[in-house]
């Protein structure tokens, strides 16, 4: 069976293990593909972002273990590209230049745009991917405290995403959940959680992505399940939206955390093939 990964972060940014590292270990674990993907938000960088002067480095390395250990496996270079509307997008007219074999396309800060109580409107970002006080402290003061208003504002951030922007993954689809565990935020079943939900499938459709199942949360003990949730999934089959498995790895150890899970999680939404990259690009293969 074909194991892929087109999600994994290395000491390049903040991951933990070397580019070389990750590597052999995925030979040992049997992987048949290998995706490097660097935090990115060009022209900038914050400290876990790959840093501006370093991309033609992390490219270089990319391209040496290309030719290195090719043979054994397939090696992609790529980037996680942040979306932050008016500033960095995953998109040829920042990443075009440098000739990456895909991009991952992912919403990690939401525009605050609500009245914060008892003061004027809002203009910071939310981190939602943040430790869990730091999500629940841009809530207040990017939202006024309303979590309904940060959820919806992040739907509608990756709608944009989708609908702009030029790449190939969106990225932990609804990163959102891995901290409502603790916060209760929202309501997954509510009536207009599920209405946001299925628009941005339809967006997700129309644009012609592909979905990550990402494992990254259980790996991190973050959350207990996969990104995307069981009904995302189904939405997402029904609309015809191919998926793919990441494991968002960080680390070495991290590289098939879940999988299985992830494939049952696949299976159950009704899907009977995983998304692939070959040498003519994207493909369909059962699993």
């Amino acid at each position: 069976m074909r194991i892929a990964s087109y999600h994994v972060h290395t000491s390049f940014c903040d991951g933990k293990s070397t580019p070389e590292e990750m590597l052999r270990s995925a030979i040992d674990l049997g992987m048949s593909d290998l995706g490097f993907t660097a935090h990115a938000a060009w022209p900038f960088a914050s400290e876990w972002h790959l840093s501006v002067p370093r991309y033609a480095e992390y490219l270089d390395e990319i391209a040496r273990l290309k030719k290195e250990y090719g043979t054994r496996l397939s090696i992609l270079s790529g980037l996680e590209a942040d979306y932050i509307e008016g500033i960095t997008a995953p998109d040829s007219a920042f990443y075009g230049r440098f000739n990456t074999d895909f991009l991952i396309g992912s919403v990690h800060f939401v525009a605050g745009k609500e009245r914060a109580r008892g003061k004027g409107p809002t203009h910071g970002l939310w981190s939602v991917d943040a430790p869990t006080n730091e999500v629940a402290s841009g809530i207040e003061s990017c939202f006024g405290g309303n979590g309904r208003r940060a959820a919806e504002a992040y739907w509608g951030t990756v709608r944009d995403m989708v609908a702009s922007c030029d790449f190939d993954i969106v990225g932990h689809l609804d990163v959102l959940r891995k901290r409502n565990g603790e916060l209760r935020f929202f309501d997954e079943s509510a009536s207009w959680y599920r209405r946001e939900l299925r628009a941005t499938v339809k967006a997700i459709a129309r644009a012609g992505k592909i979905v990550e199942i990402n494992t990254g949360g259980i790996a991190r003990k973050a959350i207990d399940s996969v990104y995307p949730s069981a009904e995302a999934l189904a939405f997402l089959h029904r609309s015809g939206v191919p998926i793919t498995i990441n494991s968002d790895a960080h680390a070495t150890g991290d590289l098939l955390c879940a999988y299985e899970r992830a494939r049952d999680a696949a299976r159950r939404a009704g899907y009977e093939t995983l998304t692939f990259r070959d040498g003519s690009g994207w493909v369909q293969e059962l699993f």
